[in-house]
C-alpha cells in the first residue's frame, strides 16, 4: 500500500512539472539570434548576410558641411580599411551624402539625408552592411552600428537577412521541408504567403523573437523566401527579420 501511495505521489509531481513546462512561454531571443538558428536548420550554404538600420538624427535642416562633419564622426567609429564618397547632393532643399566603407569581408553604405521643410527640417541616417559568406557576426554588427550612430537603440529601426544557396533545384517536397524546419526552429507560425512555379514566400510570426511589423494588423517578424535560379542552377533561400529588406 505504501508503495502505491509513493508511486501516486511521484506521478502527481511529474504531471505538475509537465504542465508547468507546457505552460511556460518560449524563451525570447534576439532577431539576429533567431536568424542564425533558423538559417542553420536549413543546412543551406551561406552566401551573404545583411543588416539595415535607419534613424532620425534631429529635427532640423543641415547643410552639406554639417552633414560631412556628422558623416566623418560615424565613419571614424566604424574604423574602415577604406572609405569612398560616391554621392553628394546639395539642391537647397535636400542635402545628402553617401559613403561606402570596406572592412574585412564587410561593405557598408552610409547615407545621411537632410530635408528642408517650411518651418524646420528633418535629418536621417541609414546604414546598410553586407557580410560576404558569413552570418555569425550579425549580433555584433548591430552593436557596432549602435555605437557608430550613438543614438538610443529604441530610436533605431533594424532589419536583417541571411541568404543561402543549394546546388541545383529543390523539388516541392524539399522546399516544404526546408520551409517548415526554418520556421519550427524558432517557433514561428505562418501568417501569410504566396507560391508559384518560381517562388515561395512566407510571412510568419514568432512569439519568441523580439521586434515585429504590423501589415494590415497581422503581426509579422519573420519572412522566408525560396527561389530557383536557372542562370546558375542554384536554389536561393532568404530568411529575414522582421521582413526581407531586399528584392528576391
Amino acid at each position: 500500500m505504501r508503495k502505491k501511495i509513493l508511486l501516486l505521489i511521484i506521478c502527481a509531481l511529474f504531471l505538475v512539472g509537465s504542465f508547468d513546462a507546457a505552460e511556460k512561454a518560449p524563451e525570447a531571443i534576439t532577431e539576429e539570434k533567431a536568424l542564425v538558428v533558423s538559417f542553420k536548420s536549413t543546412e543551406a550554404d551561406v552566401l551573404e548576410s545583411t543588416m539595415s538600420c535607419w534613424t532620425k538624427l534631429n529635427d532640423r535642416f543641415m547643410d552639406i558641411e554639417q552633414i560631412e562633419a556628422e558623416m566623418n564622426r560615424i565613419v571614424r567609429r566604424i574604423e574602415p580599411d577604406k572609405a569612398t564618397v560616391v554621392k553628394s547632393d546639395d539642391d537647397g532643399r535636400l542635402n545628402k551624402i553617401v559613403v561606402y566603407c570596406f572592412k574585412g569581408n564587410r561593405t557598408y553604405s552610409i547615407a545621411i539625408e537632410s530635408v528642408k521643410q517650411e518651418t524646420a527640417g528633418e535629418t536621417y541616417a541609414v546604414i546598410d552592411v553586407s557580410m560576404d559568406r558569413s552570418y555569425q557576426e550579425l549580433a555584433a554588427e548591430r552593436k557596432n552600428i549602435i555605437d557608430a550612430l550613438q543614438r538610443p537603440e529604441g530610436s533605431m529601426h533594424f532589419s536583417s537577412c541571411i541568404i543561402g544557396t543549394y546546388k541545383g533545384k529543390l523539388d516541392e517536397k524539399d522546399v516544404d521541408k526546408k520551409s517548415k524546419i526554418a520556421l519550427q526552429s524558432i517557433n514561428a507560425r505562418k501568417i501569410d504567403g504566396m507560391e508559384n512555379d518560381e517562388l515561395r514566400s512566407i510571412s510568419a510570426f514568432s512569439s519568441s523573437v523580439g521586434g515585429y511589423k504590423v501589415p494590415d494588423k497581422a503581426s509579422v517578424n519573420v519572412q522566408l523566401a525560396i527561389r530557383y535560379s536557372s542562370y546558375d542552377d542554384k536554389t536561393y533561400i532568404w530568411i529575414g527579420t522582421p521582413l526581407i529588406p531586399m528584392g528576391y
